[in-house]
């Protein structure tokens, strides 16, 4: 019968083997979730959290049945831990959230606007025929004071006012105007770009500035392309090209009529 050292018995052999066992798959629990919060977007953060609530919930069970103490010990740990790791990775979505949230209380009335619509669209559509490129966006809700107060302006909307800010010799074209009260409110503004791996491609900056705002407020981009001179809307993270005139009527009809909708129909 093969006798064991005397400084080591079946118990602490035990001991030692699900230590080590414990230890190795902590390793590979964070190895995993160090990779993995590198490339995930928020979908994949919102599918990635269901995943892992569920593994915690099996991993909880399998702690307790095998006696992995240290595990279970860390499982129950983390909870108290939870809502600074979800502060954390869901950092952008909770601003965004929370930006949504001042919107439940709206600072204008934006049927006043209405008399620019159609200076708007003949500056738009101008400036699409000229292949001037334009960001314009259009404060609904939530307030874009952070971006107002970095160029702040003061002048009324009209076709005229509109390109010259545009025109390609002036300091401020390539930046963003915001349209606030009816009036202009900031431009040559820098606004966050998307990370949206799904606009990766576009070329440039401007259009995925204009869907970068649209993510985080719920403010209307309109922007034309100066490479091909075609007219585009990003609302709501979403991005439509190829509008017409009558289809900028119909857009900032509803817009400044005060029906503020999930999308922009269009």
């Amino acid at each position: 019968m093969f006798d064991w050292p005397g400084w080591m018995d079946w118990r602490e052999l035990s001991f030692y083997t699900r230590s080590g066992i414990e230890i190795a798959i902590l390793y590979l629990l964070l190895y995993w979730l160090l990779v993995g919060l590198e490339r995930i977007s928020a979908g994949g953060k919102l599918k990635g959290l269901s995943l892992a609530v569920a593994g915690l919930v099996c991993a909880a069970m399998v702690a307790r049945v095998a006696q992995l103490h240290a595990i279970s010990w860390l499982l129950q740990a983390s909870i108290g831990f939870s809502a600074i790791i979800m502060g954390v990775v869901f950092q952008p979505e909770l601003r965004r959230l929370f930006t949504r949230m001042g919107g439940l209380f709206p600072n204008q009335d934006l049927s006043a606007n209405a008399s620019i619509i159609q200076q708007m669209i003949d500056a738009i559509t101008s400036m699409a025929d000229r292949r001037i490129g334009a960001l314009i966006v259009v404060e609904r809700s939530d307030r874009l004071d952070d971006y107002i107060n970095t160029s702040p302006l003061d002048c009324e909307v009209t076709a005229k006012s509109v390109m010259s800010l545009f025109w390609k010799d002036t300091p401020l074209h390539d930046g963003a105007m915001i349209i606030r009260d009816g009036r202009i409110a900031a431009a040559g503004v820098i606004l966050p770009l998307t990370e949206n791996i799904e606009y990766k491609h576009l070329p440039g900056t401007r259009h995925r500035a204009g869907i970068g705002i649209s993510e985080d407020t719920d403010a209307l981009a309109l922007l034309v392309s100066e490479e091909t001179g075609s007219i585009s809307v990003a609302d709501r993270g979403k991005l439509n090209r190829g509008l017409t005139r009558q289809d900028l009527e119909i857009l900032l009809g509803r817009t400044f009529a005060g029906h503020v909708r999930r999308s922009s129909g269009l």
